[in-house]
């Protein structure tokens, strides 16, 4: 059973493509999903994803009374992609990458033909959402899943 951990537990950041996604599957002006200050505009930070989903009561204030989003469809890609993370792990160096780059989009590739390629794509999952409690996963299952989580963390929104 979910209990929406992620929805208590975590602040969720969008860029501008998801505000306008999730404003236009929503049908709600910006003011109406994200943080504001207390003059009523957008609250921006200093990052790539300057803005913040509204939260209220101590969660995500699109989180249902049933715990389910309420605005599935425009939901940000953070949202998308908990609880799965795709990171990199250098075999030359031993240390993992979760920056997009040119080596990283070739490794999934050669990866997904069979090969180890030097940055070894490596799928994560979060230990607190209760999604991990079924039966194992086939390998077609794990690599949609890897494939899809890929595409959301390292394509343009």
């Amino acid at each position: 059973m979910c209990t929406a951990y992620c929805c208590h537990a975590y602040s969720v950041s969008l860029g501008e493509a998801e505000v306008a996604r999730f404003s236009r599957f929503q049908e709600l002006e910006p003011v109406e999903f994200l943080e504001l200050d207390v003059d009523g505009t957008p609250v921006t930070l200093p990052m790539a994803q300057p803005y913040l989903l509204a939260r209220e009561e101590n969660h995500c204030k699109m989180l249902s009374p049933e715990l389910g989003c309420s605005a599935y469809e425009g939901r940000p890609n953070a949202c998308r992609l908990y609880p799965h993370f795709v990171v990199f792990w250098d075999r030359q160096k031993q240390s993992a990458r979760t920056v997009p780059s040119r080596a990283v989009g070739a490794a999934f590739e050669v990866a997904a033909r069979g090969n180890v390629p030097r940055l070894v794509p490596l799928l994560l999952g979060h230990t607190e959402c209760p999604g991990f409690t079924g039966p194992p996963l086939q390998y077609e299952d794990w690599a949609e899943l890897f494939a899809r989580t890929y595409q959301l963390q390292y394509s343009a929104v």
